[in-house]
């Protein structure tokens, strides 16, 4: 077989990086917030700036990170690289569950769009039951393998774009100032706690910014290119997010929209009509179900790799013929439905609102964990000393307070069950260990003696 030379092979540049890093943030995340944040009042555009601030420097550590220690499992890696296979595997175990409790929040945005059609949706029992079908069947599908169940990425990805675009650019013609300011802060509490509650949910819309870091191999002179993608793509997305969110408060009157299943429709309506709504659901439910297979194989392949290295039970590697590891889909998809009967709410806003938190605050441990991996990974390389350090190390310190910042604001209810999931890590770890002393494999990490 002949080789092919390096610079023959066609790279990213920092265009085609940039919008590689906005579209895979965007996704479907936008699509309830808009509820949410009017739930907080118009108070919630501090939290947007505070988000934006933060996950760029969490973005930039990501970057460096894969720079420095180029890793298959990315944050997860960088995590048992600097402390151990013990914080490795509560960080893979956190990101598995921030992956598909986020997958959970997606079917009920999904679901609240299709209420717009099927007002029967709005009983918590009949939206409950239609999401569970929807999800199984997308887990049958993805049990078909990578190849079919992304084939529709694009096409879902422009529906998403069409709305997000469409409504918070051309909306601003129809924004209406005294409605936005309305309502300032709507939550009973002081100023502080509610920039802090808008932080956390605004911090759901830039989830996955870590899968925006691309392998070095893939893009042309990765050392200046991925971290200025990844910082132009992230303002790209901040401000699709932020135009959408706050021109919906200006168009939707708040009490309206604090209870919508469906903003970006409503807004729609408010904007051209009962047709233009009906439009703007349908494509909101095609962005929203459209990638929920894709994103199934995505959340399996973290337990597939812990799997692989003793880590998780081995069904979660176990695969079919199409290299898909339905067990695990199996298995994650009884716990998703297990999230949505649990959460079930008359308000579709309000079990969306609890279930990103979950996610939030899941997906939080292992960035702060990633965040202060890397400037022991780099004085371990010998790598702690110019400017360049120091700019890094200033970065891991903002990443870290904005995760702080944001953890508090998941509420006391969050921090609870989060609090409970890394407990249990703990006594789950030493199943772990015993069971790879018994296939031979080295469980403790101490230096050999001199």
């Amino acid at each position: 077989m002949s080789s092919v030379s390096a610079a023959s092979v066609k790279k990213m540049g920092l265009v085609s990086l940039t919008l590689v890093t906005a579209s895979n943030m965007m996704g479907s995340g936008v699509f309830m917030l808009p509820t949410n944040l009017a739930g907080i009042g118009s108070i919630s555009l501090y939290g947007w700036v505070i988000t934006i601030i933060g996950v760029v420097a969490l973005a930039l550590v990501f970057a460096k990170n894969s720079l420095v220690t180029p890793r298959n499992g990315g944050i997860i890696a960088y995590a048992n690289d600097a402390f151990g296979p013990f914080i490795g595997f509560q960080t893979t175990i956190c990101y598995w569950i921030s992956a598909w409790v986020g997958n959970v929040a997606l079917l009920v945005a999904g679901v609240g769009y299709l209420s717009y059609f099927f007002p029967l949706l709005h009983n918590p029992l009949a939206s409950s039951i239609t999401a569970i079908v929807i999800l199984w069947g997308f887990i049958a599908l993805a049990s078909l393998g990578a190849n079919v169940a992304g084939r529709s990425q694009s096409f879902t990805a422009g529906c998403m774009l069409v709305v997000v675009l469409g409504i918070g650019f051309i909306g601003w013609f129809w924004f209406k100032p005294a409605l936005f300011s309305e309502v300032y802060n709507s939550t009973g509490g002081s100023d502080v706690s509610a920039i802090f509650s808008a932080a956390s949910l605004a911090l759901w819309g830039f989830l996955g910014v870590e899968s925006a870091v691309v392998s070095t191999g893939q893009v042309e002179k990765p050392e200046s290119t991925v971290p200025k993608a990844t910082v132009l793509g992230l303002l790209i997305a901040a401000v699709c997010y932020v135009s959408s969110c706050t021109v919906i408060m200006g168009l939707v009157p708040h009490q309206a929209l604090v209870g919508s299943a469906a903003p970006f429709a409503d807004a729609a309506r408010y904007m051209f009509g009962a047709m233009a709504g009906e439009i703007v659901s349908a494509l909101s439910i095609i962005a929203c179900f459209g990638s929920i297979s894709g994103w199934l194989i995505l959340q399996s392949e973290a337990p597939r790799a812990g799997a692989s290295e003793g880590l998780f039970p081995r069904f979660f590697a176990e695969v079919n013929k199409n290299d898909v590891p339905v067990k695990g889909l199996i298995f994650t998809g009884v716990l998703m439905t297990a999230v949505l009967l649990t959460t079930a709410s008359p308000n579709l806003a309000k079990q969306f609102q609890v279930i990103v938190l979950m996610s939030v605050f899941a997906s939080l441990l292992p960035y702060i964990y990633a965040l202060v991996a890397l400037p022991i990974i780099m004085v371990a390389k010998r790598l702690n000393k110019g400017g360049g350090f120091i700019f890094y190390l200033l970065m891991s310190a903002i990443g870290i307070l904005y995760s702080l910042f944001a953890l508090f604001g998941s509420g006391a209810n969050a921090m609870f069950w989060g609090v409970l999931m890394m407990m249990l890590t703990i006594p789950l770890y030493a199943f772990v260990a015993a069971a790879r002393a018994k296939r031979g494999a080295k469980t403790l990490y101490l230096d050999d003696p001199q």
